[in-house]
C-alpha cells in the first residue's frame, strides 16, 4: 500500500489526507503544534467555490467563472489603482492559467465531494464576488461557509481553539446582524463549532473515521526523497506539503515581502517549514511576494499561543461616518472594498488611520468596543479635527481638506474619488439600514482615530506546482514524491482575490488534487 505523509492540518492538509485515503493510500497527518486546523480554524471558514451544487449557484458555469478570472487579470494590467502599498506593480498577471482552469473545473466536484464524504454541510454566503461588476462576476452563490457542527469529543479535543473574541456565530449571522444571543449561548454550552472550526472539525472527523493517523507535536523539517524527517526520524512515504505560509518567520518575510509585517492575524505555526523543504529539494518558486493582505488593528493583550496577533478591520471602515487616511492625511482607497485590496493599498511602513465621528461611535462597534462602552486608551479622541490631527501626527490642513471633500460628496451618497458604494460587494460591510449604506459625513464631535497597519492572514507564494500538486523544478520536471497545496504553494490567482473565501477555496481544491496524485502516482 502506498504511504502518504501530509505535513500540516489546515484546509489543504485535511483535504489532501481525505483524498489520498479515499484513493487507497495509508495516510499520516503530522502537525507541528498541539492542535489541528492552523489558520483555517481561526478563520471564517468561507470557501470561494464557483459553479457549486447549491441552489444560488444554479446560473453559474465554468465558462462564466473563467471569464471573471480573466477579466480580473485584465483590469489590473490596464491600470487598476492600488495606492502606494504592498503588491503595487506586481499586478494580477502572475496568475497561473493552467492552475486557475483546473480550479474552476474541480471546485464544484470538491464542494460536493466534501459533503458526500464528510459531515460538512455548506451554506451559501449572502455575498457577491469581490469584483462582481466585471464580466463573469456573480452575485451571492459562489462563496460558501460551513454550517455549525458538533464534533465527537475525541475530535473536538484536537481542534485548534477559535480566536478568543470570536463568538459562535456563522459569518452570515454576523453580516446580517442575526446572531441571536440565546442561540450563540446554546452552541457554546453544547460545544458546537462554527466558522473555520466547523470546517476543520468536520474534515477531521471524516479523516479519523477513515483511518488517517493524526500526529500532533510533530514538526517536519526535511524532505528526504523517500519521506520526511519528523523530529529527526524518517517517516516514509510520498509527501504533501500543507504547512501554511511563512509569515511568522522574520527572515523569510524580509526576503520575499520586504517586511517586517506588523499585522499578523494567522496561527503562529506558519514558520516557512514547507517553503524551506521545497527549496532544498530544488523547487522553483513563484509569487513569493504575494499574500492574502488585510487591514488590521492591534488591541492590547490580544494573543494566540502567547504570540501577538492583530484583528482584521472589517465593517468599521465601510460604514457611514468613517474614512481611512494615510500619514499625510489623505484618503487613498475605497474603504468598503474587500479586505485584501484595502490591505494591499496600505503603506508598508507608516500607519494609516481610521477616522470616525461621534455619530459613528454611538451607532457601531469598533473592534471589541461596543457603542455603549467607555472609550479605551487605544482609541484616540479629540473635540476637533485639528486637535485629532495633532494627536496622531497628521498634517491638520490636509486632514481638514480630506474630511471636507469627503463630507460634501458623502452627504449625497457619492464618492467621486474612489467610487465607494458603487460595487455591489461594498454594501456587504455597510449598514443596510442607513440612507447610504457605506457613505455618511463626519460632522459630529468628538472625533476618533485608530491606527491601521497592513496585515495578512497568510502568504500565497511558494513552490510552483502542476495542477495535480506536484512540486516543479526550474526545468519543469516534478520533484519525485513531493506535492504541495494551500498557502505553502504558489497560489493560482496571482495577487488577485476573486471572492470571499478564495484562500480556503483554492486550498480545498488543490489539497484534494495533491492527495489523489500522491496516492496514485
Amino acid at each position: 500500500m502506498t504511504s502518504v505523509v501530509v505535513v500540516g492540518s489546515g484546509a489543504a492538509g485535511l483535504a489532501a489526507a481525505l483524498s489520498a485515503r479515499e484513493s487507497g493510500a495509508e495516510v499520516t497527518v503530522v502537525e507541528a503544534t498541539p492542535t489541528i486546523g492552523g489558520t483555517t480554524a481561526l478563520s471564517s471558514g468561507a470557501a470561494w467555490l464557483p459553479d457549486n451544487h447549491l441552489p444560488l449557484a444554479a446560473e453559474d458555469s465554468p465558462q462564466r467563472a473563467r471569464t471573471y478570472l480573466s477579466a480580473l487579470g485584465r483590469s489590473d494590467e490596464n491600470g487598476h489603482e492600488y495606492g502606494h502599498g504592498f503588491g503595487h506593480g506586481h499586478g494580477f498577471g502572475a496568475a497561473d492559467t493552467a492552475m486557475s482552469d483546473r480550479f474552476v473545473d474541480e471546485a464544484p466536484r470538491v464542494a460536493e465531494w466534501l459533503e458526500m464524504k464528510t459531515p460538512l454541510r455548506w451554506a451559501t454566503l449572502p455575498v457577491p464576488d469581490c469584483h462582481g461588476t466585471l464580466p463573469g462576476g456573480y452575485g451571492a452563490g459562489r462563496s460558501l461557509e460551513p454550517r455549525p457542527f458538533r464534533a465527537p469529543p475525541r475530535v473536538a479535543a484536537l481542534v485548534r481553539a477559535a480566536l478568543p473574541w470570536r463568538s459562535r456565530a456563522t459569518l452570515t449571522e454576523l453580516l446580517t446582524g442575526k446572531a441571536a444571543p440565546d442561540l450563540i449561548e446554546q452552541r457554546r454550552q453544547a460545544g458546537t463549532h462554527t466558522a473555520g472550526q466547523a470546517l476543520v472539525a468536520a474534515l477531521l472527523t471524516a479523516a479519523v473515521d477513515a483511518g488517517v493517523t493524526i500526529r500532533t507535536h510533530a514538526r517536519a523539517t526535511r524532505f528526504l526523497g523517500t519521506g520526511v524527517a519528523v523530529d529527526g526520524t524518517l517517516l516514509a512515504g510520498r509527501v504533501v506539503l500543507a504547512t501554511g505560509g511563512f509569515e511568522r518567520d522574520e527572515v523569510l518575510v524580509r526576503r520575499f515581502l520586504g517586511g517586517p509585517i506588523a499585522g499578523l492575524t494567522g496561527a503562529p505555526g506558519a514558520r516557512g517549514d514547507g517553503l524551506r523543504m521545497a527549496v532544498a529539494a530544488g523547487a522553483t518558486l513563484h509569487n513569493t511576494g504575494q499574500a492574502w493582505w488585510c487591514p488590521t488593528i492591534r488591541i492590547p493583550g490580544d494573543a494566540i499561543d502567547d504570540e501577538p496577533v492583530h484583528r482584521i478591520l472589517l465593517a468599521e471602515r465601510a460604514r457611514p461616518g468613517a474614512v481611512l487616511v494615510d500619514c499625510d492625511g489623505h484618503r487613498f482607497t475605497n474603504e468598503a472594498r474587500n479586505y485584501h485590496e484595502v490591505g494591499r493599498s496600505l503603506h508598508p511602513t507608516e500607519p494609516s488611520w481610521l477616522i470616525v465621528d461621534a455619530a459613528h461611535r454611538r451607532r457601531y462597534p469598533i473592534g471589541p468596543v461596543r457603542p455603549a462602552d467607555p472609550d479605551p486608551d487605544w482609541l484616540q479622541r479629540a473635540c476637533t479635527l485639528p486637535e485629532l490631527a495633532r494627536l496622531i501626527d497628521v498634517p491638520g490642513d490636509a486632514l481638514a481638506k480630506t474630511i471636507s471633500r469627503f463630507n460634501w460628496a458623502a452627504a449625497a451618497g457619492e464618492d467621486p474619488d474612489f467610487d465607494r458604494g458603487a460595487n455591489p460587494y461594498d454594501g456587504v460591510m455597510g449598514d443596510p439600514g442607513a440612507v447610504h449604506p457605506t457613505l455618511g459625513p463626519l460632522y459630529a464631535p468628538p472625533f476618533y482615530a485608530v491606527p491601521v497597519r497592513p496585515g495578512l492572514g497568510g502568504t500565497s507564494g511558494g513552490p510552483r506546482t502542476d495542477p495535480d500538486g506536484r512540486v516543479l523544478r526550474d526545468d519543469g520536471a516534478a520533484v519525485p514524491g513531493l506535492y504541495a497545496a494551500g498557502n505553502v504553494a504558489a497560489g493560482p490567482f496571482g495577487s488577485a482575490y476573486p471572492g470571499t473565501g478564495a484562500t480556503i477555496g483554492q486550498a480545498l481544491v488543490f489539497g484534494a488534487q495533491a492527495g489523489r496524485a500522491a496516492a496514485g502516482d
